[in-house]
């Protein structure tokens, strides 16, 4: 059963508490992880807007407890409290992070402008975006990166086609079952996309028929696939945070199980991108997300 761990970090306060935290567990408990990291400005108080766009968010944020796990200084960031930012308050991270073996990639620069006014930017906004976050990571890593993973799992046809243009190594901004080469418009992207497959936590949270340890437990060790390469999105926020130790207990069981940990961009070398499905990006939503992503779409045959 191969697991690869592609953790997200959205905001200063998981960049500067939560990471070295997984960072530190990851490492002892000796399993291989993907970092994307946020590289621009924390707006996240600016997604309570969400309100009244994305049906079922407040819902979510009961749920979920957002305001105890984030806490106020990151709900209030960018709109009460000036925003922070996120990868050079803490550049030193991302070099511990490489130098520690661990694979770190670019999650967009503003998250929440891109998760929220992705369709408004237009073509010059989504490649003002994506430079904007490649250049810090440049900056601080002294190379570029060559892997990119889309805030909220969200893209559209401008930023397929321009991240097509950087010769990325892979992308990983949808949801879906297996690797794939996107279509946009009729033309087959030549940058492979690695979905995530399994449910994030914050989708399963509170349901229930989760309620305890034991049974958020049991659903992932149900949900992963034996005959399947498994991607799992966790959040520095929650599994780096107050969801650590019930993290961990999952890794341990994961590992018991004979899991075999691997990095995005070990998927990624292994990749005959002439083989690939080639499938078109739909949008949907999913049970315990608020707002539609970006998915896997049927299998095409091409002519």
């Amino acid at each position: 059963m191969e697991i690869a761990l592609k953790i997200d970090v959205d905001t200063h306060q998981g960049l500067e508490q939560g990471v070295p935290r997984l960072a530190e567990m990851l490492e002892r408990e000796t399993v291989a992880a993907s970092f994307y990291i946020a590289m621009g400005p924390d707006n996240s108080g600016r997604a309570i807007l969400r309100v009244f766009r994305n049906r079922g968010f407040v819902g979510k944020m009961f749920r979920t407890k957002a305001v105890a796990m984030y806490g106020m200084r990151t709900i209030l960031s960018g709109t009460l409290l000036p925003s922070r930012p996120i990868a050079l308050s803490f550049p030193s991270t991302l070099r511990e992070l490489k130098a520690r073996g661990f694979e770190v990639g670019v999650h967009g620069y503003d998250h929440v402008r891109w998760q929220d006014h992705l369709d408004d930017i237009g073509e010059r906004g989504v490649r003002d975006e994506l430079a904007d976050a490649f250049e810090v990571y440049r900056a601080i890593l002294g190379e570029p990166s060559k892997s990119f993973a889309a805030p909220g799992w969200r893209t559209n046809d401008a930023a397929s086609v321009a991240l097509d243009t950087m010769h990325l190594d892979y992308r990983s901004d949808t949801r879906g079952i297996v690797p794939y080469r996107c279509v946009v418009n009729g033309q087959v992207l030549t940058t492979p996309e690695i979905p995530t497959t399994l449910p994030t936590l914050d989708e399963v949270m509170g349901r229930s028929d989760l309620r305890d340890v034991a049974a958020v437990r049991d659903f992932y060790l149900g949900q992963c696939r034996a005959d399947a390469l498994n991607v799992h999105t966790i959040h520095a926020e929650t599994e780096g945070m107050s969801q650590l130790g019930n993290f961990t207990a999952l890794i341990r069981a994961l590992k018991d199980r004979g899991a075999l940990f691997v990095q995005l961009r070990e998927i990624a070398s292994r990749l005959n991108r002439a083989e690939l499905p080639v499938c078109e990006i739909i949008r949907t939503t999913l049970p315990g997300r608020a707002g539609w992503i970006s998915a896997q779409g049927p299998p095409l045959a091409l002519a």
